[in-house]
């Protein structure tokens, strides 16, 4: 059976369509390129913004025309999110919402021999155990992703997504550390812990440090791990402690704001005022002065006036974040956002995003000029013959090297440019 996989959305949606290619391919079946003739294809939606669900629909129709033929599978967030009448609407094949995710090959398997069309859509406060969906091995054969957490009970205004992925769960510490044994045995030198909610993990009473402390102690010295994202109430002090301990826990991470402004941040239903967020964010770099710190901000929130932003872009400078993720306010019908009054118009709203982009580069240039020599795990080599990775800090690096490079070195860079390290013709040292 061929088919193809087309991912909208985030990171973890990423990584559940990298556990449904292995799982396909450990079946025998051929992935191809989504435009190649197929007999399935597989649609993994977004329903984050009015936008990302009407860019899932379109996806699913467009890819129904190039392929008449083929079989639909819809998964993901869009359809456990829409209605029974919008998933009638979509006449596809195989529907699968926030549960059921694992048994998607078994599923697609049964439509090719039965040929019965199917929902499986749940009610998704019904959803109270994580499913496992390891990824065993990865292509790079350098980072690797764990997902760990699934769900979200946060409910911040804006966002869709515990309507769409249900609460919090957790995958049991026990598999967690058999997961990262085998990557690490794979020959992966870092894992990414990933999830809706990574800083919420809880498995009995193993929390995220407990269980990172399990995973340095179970896994080879050479592996390091990284955390894809976590909120600023959940950066404890037991974290922060093991990362003084440990440079095997990388020296970054991504704590979303979401706003620089009080006001923004109480119709945002945040769990913190930014004086809280400024006091704790002084204490991890006051512990680890060599951390690098990222960010999430929406611009042009429901009732952003202009004072807000700019409260907002004079703190942002202030707390000196390594970059900014900016993403432009987009509504989704369900939250509480929708349903307050006070949009703001799409030409403010770019015109912000512009200014808190150039604040980022800005920002970016400053942090990478605080460190001299780093350690930099090679992801690749282009065809050029430069090399191409990660520091500690989640700063690009290209290495221009005549001598072979491979796993995780130590450089001292040459010059910036377009917000990368530059090292030239320098030879690196593999790490200890």
């Amino acid at each position: 059976m061929r088919f193809t996989i087309t991912t909208l959305g985030c990171k973890v949606n990423s990584y559940e369509s990298n556990y449904y290619k292995e799982q396909l391919e450990k079946r025998g079946h051929q992935m191809v390129e989504v435009n190649s003739p197929c007999d399935v294809c597989i649609i993994n939606t977004c329903t984050v913004t009015n936008t990302a669900a009407a860019k899932s629909r379109q996806k699913i129709h467009s890819l129904k025309k190039t392929h008449p033929n083929a079989l639909i599978v819809v998964v993901g967030c869009y359809v456990q999110h829409a209605d029974q009448q919008e998933r009638e609407k979509l006449n596809v094949d195989l529907i699968i919402g926030a549960n059921h995710k694992n048994e998607l090959v078994m599923r697609i398997e049964e439509l090719l021999k039965d040929h019965v069309r199917k929902d499986l859509v749940e009610d998704i406060r019904d959803f109270t155990s994580f499913e496992e969906m390891p990824i065993h091995v990865y292509e790079s054969k350098h980072r690797a992703f764990l997902k760990i957490e699934d769900g979200c009970n946060q409910f911040c205004s804006y966002c869709a997504i515990p309507y769409a992925r249900g609460r919090q769960r957790s995958l049991s510490k026990e598999k967690v550390i058999e997961i990262a044994q085998s990557l690490s045995n794979k020959g992966h030198y870092e894992i990414v812990l990933t999830g809706i909610h990574t800083g919420r993990y809880q498995d009995g009473d193993t929390t995220l440090a407990k269980l990172l402390k399990e995973l340095l102690e179970k896994t080879d010295e050479r592996v390091q791990y990284r955390i894809s994202s976590i909120e600023i109430t959940e950066v404890d002090d037991e974290l922060i402690e093991l990362m003084k301990q440990t440079t095997r826990i990388c020296r970054h991470l991504h704590i979303p704001i979401q706003s620089g402004c009080n006001e923004t941040l109480q119709r945002m239903n945040r769990p913190y005022t930014i004086e809280e967020f400024k006091q704790r964010l002084d204490h991890i770099r006051k512990e680890i002065p060599d951390i690098s710190i990222s960010t999430d901000v929406i611009v042009g929130f429901v009732q952003e006036s202009e004072e807000e932003f700019e409260t907002t872009y004079k703190n942002l400078e202030d707390f000196a974040f390594s970059f900014l993720h900016v993403f432009p306010y987009s509504k989704r019908n369900g939250t509480a956002a929708s349903r307050m009054k006070g949009e703001v118009h799409g030409s403010i709203i770019k015109e912000r995003v512009n200014k808190l982009l150039a604040l980022s580069n800005k920002l970016r240039q400053k942090d990478m000029e605080r460190f001299t020599d780093l350690e930099v795990l090679i992801e690749k080599q282009d065809q050029d013959g430069v090399y191409h990775g990660y520091c500690q800090q989640y700063h690009p690096v290209k290495i221009y090297s005549d001598v072979p490079l491979a796993a995780r070195i130590h450089v001292t860079w040459d010059e910036i440019k377009d917000h990368t390290y530059i090292v030239l013709k320098k030879e690196g040292s593999l790490c200890d």
